[in-house]
């Protein structure tokens, strides 16, 4: 599909859609795509700035809609919401939060809260949203924005690494499994991505500048062409293909202790001894 050809009446609902990729996702379908995004996230200011933005520059109608990933109840309204505003034929799933650290200095509910967001909420999501997509004569959509941590073992992140691993493998299975119908699944997985949110992870202390990081907008631009192009996994940059051809070659055991040694070195750079998480959508090994 030219992504230029305007698809009105068609509805995006885009997670995390505050800051960050989520922001730049948002309003590549609203201005070069002419999709109309429902914006979800938790703070509902930004949200309605980004409302305003997109409508006045895009000349496509956009909808808020606050919400807090980690309650289910929220989920199902999010869909009730969504549904009701019109055709929602792109589901983006974007938001996430990390934790850079020590995992045994982690609180146990921030971990909940992390599962909460990067895995129940997909998940829920996409079960209140298939049988809507199912029910469309035309082409319908899934992105599902893991990280290259989701292919790789990441130290100091690693509790977040494993949430991102989950989400390539529910991609994919559940792509093989939806073969046959008009909805298509692409899992998303960059590495890093210059926003706030690698600053306030504390991670842009080491890798802030790096050849491994993206723009967002960049990022956003690679992501919604593999999703109009059908793919299953992308990863966007020749640099995390090649960390990726290395990991297959080396032991996965030696790939570990390599990359568990270039994180205990940006631990040690922070003037603080482990990160707190971000709200949203996070950004260094999404």
């Amino acid at each position: 599909m030219d992504k230029h050809r305007r698809t009105e009446h068609q509805w995006a609902l885009v997670t995390g859609a505050s800051s960050g990729l989520g922001r730049e996702l948002a309003r590549q379908l609203a201005c070069d795509y002419g999709i109309q995004p429902l914006l979800v996230a938790r703070r509902e200011e930004r949200l309605w700035e980004l409302k305003r933005e997109l409508e006045a520059a895009c000349g496509v109608r956009s909808e808020v809609l606050t919400t807090d990933l980690r309650e289910e109840e929220q989920l199902d309204e999010v869909f009730r919401r969504a549904v009701a505003v019109g055709n929602v034929s792109t589901l983006v799933l974007n938001a996430g939060v990390t934790y850079f650290g020590l995992h045994q200095q982690m609180d146990y509910r921030q971990f909940r809260h992390m599962m909460a967001t990067n895995v129940n909420s997909i998940v829920r999501l996409t079960q209140l949203f298939l049988p809507h997509l199912t029910a469309q004569s035309d082409r319908t959509r899934i992105l599902i924005v893991s990280s290259l941590a989701g292919l790789l073992p990441i130290p100091y992140q690693t509790a977040y690494s494993a949430s991102k691993a989950f989400l390539c493998n529910f991609g994919l299975g559940l792509r093989h499994e939806l073969r046959g119908t008009n909805v298509s699944v692409t899992v998303f997985a960059p590495g890093g991505i210059e926003t706030e949110l690698l600053h306030k992870s504390g991670l842009a202390a080491r890798f802030g500048g790096s050849v491994f990081n993206h723009r967002a907008d960049q990022c956003a631009r690679s992501a919604l062409r593999a999703l109009w192009h059908n793919k299953g996994l992308h990863v966007p940059g020749v640099f995390n293909n090649a960390v990726l051809i290395a990991a297959r070659l080396l032991p996965r055991t030696w790939m570990t202790s390599i990359i568990g040694h270039i994180y205990a070195d940006a631990l040690r750079e922070l003037s603080r001894p482990f990160a707190q998480p971000t709200a949203d959508s996070i950004h260094m090994m999404r």
